[in-house]
């Protein structure tokens, strides 16, 4: 299927997903009146209308062969973006609310979504890039973004993004305008859940840019480097996901009175905690063919058993 970007003023406070085909139809997530499609290596550019004083300009960069996607209108007057594609892309999303974006493929994907509420994107098996910057209005809708990158050496970034009446944002809309239903203007992240899986590959994900309300972060397999947010992470490591050298998965900005390491199908008794330095090694010490496994958390001390979940 080429790329596909449809757009939609459509939503309800219970809604995580624009591809659940029965919210689609009861809540008229999406206009097919909107659609862009690809044809061989384009899509048409210009200014597409979501609605009346809901625009959005549609551009290529041929520096970075990426379509970009930039709401001129005020923050909050497109609330919906479906992007689809069975081949990777390099996609840009500016002030859209909700950014659903589900690529495939073998190669390399690029997906920058700033100044987003929520959303849910999907990657192939490409060295994929992906990049949200988050800003909400208000707690009682959904503040949820779900992220999963599939193989290859990925790399995942949450960033602050630009508040309501943030001067140095660009442009004479978007985010500069007041929002539709006034709102906080909160881009910490502080009301954002996020659940990231990275899939097999040496990834980094880094969300030290924010302060989450919480995150469930999975790296999957190969050595990755994690770098926690500000607010409660929870770390999900399975068996068979670390290395047994000292090239092996690592956490930076751990906080052991908040953040947690789920370690999955062990008990604590089953890990050697040493400290090294500044840092703690945990070594998995159970006969058998993960003997040896080791996760290094950076920069911290742990001790006793808080930090630890099954």
């Amino acid at each position: 299927m080429a790329l596909k970007v449809t757009f939609g003023n459509g939503g309800a406070y219970t809604v995580a997903s624009l591809t659940n085909l029965v919210d689609q139809e009861t809540y008229k997530l999406l206009d097919e009146a909107t659609t862009q499609t690809k044809t061989g290596s384009s899509l048409n550019s210009g200014i597409v209308q979501a609605a009346p004083g809901a625009k959005i300009a549609v551009g290529y960069n041929a520096d970075t062969n990426s379509f970009n996607f930039d709401v001129t209108t005020a923050w909050n007057s497109v609330k919906n973006v479906l992007a689809k594609s069975d081949t990777s892309e390099n996609l840009s999303f500016k002030d859209i609310v909700h950014v659903d974006v589900h690529l495939g493929g073998t190669g390399s994907s690029n997906v920058e979504v700033l100044n987003a509420k929520r959303g849910n994107i999907s990657t192939g098996s490409g060295n994929d890039t992906v990049t949200v910057s988050l800003v909400s209005n208000e707690k009682f809708w959904s503040n949820a973004f779900n992220v999963d990158t599939g193989a290859g050496n990925d790399t995942i970034t949450f960033k602050a993004g630009k508040s309501f009446n943030d001067t140095s944002a660009e442009g004479t809309g978007g985010i500069l305008a007041q929002a539709v239903n006034g709102g906080a203007g909160v881009t910490d992240g502080s009301f954002t859940n996020v659940t990231i899986n990275a899939g097999a590959g040496d990834d980094k994900i880094d969300l030290s840019g924010v302060k989450l309300a919480s995150s469930l972060v999975t790296g999957g397999t190969g050595i990755d480097r994690i770098i926690a947010s500000g607010g409660a992470d929870t770390f999900v490591f399975n068996l068979g996901d670390m290395a047994k050298s000292s090239a092996t998965d690592s956490i930076e900005g751990f906080n052991a009175s908040m953040d947690k390491l789920k370690l999955v199908g062990t008990v604590i008794d089953n890990w050697a905690v040493r400290i090294d330095d500044s840092d703690t090694i945990l070594t998995y010490n159970v006969t058998g063919e993960h003997k040896g496994e080791k996760i290094v958390v950076a920069g911290v001390h742990l001790t006793g058993s808080d930090w630890f979940t099954a």
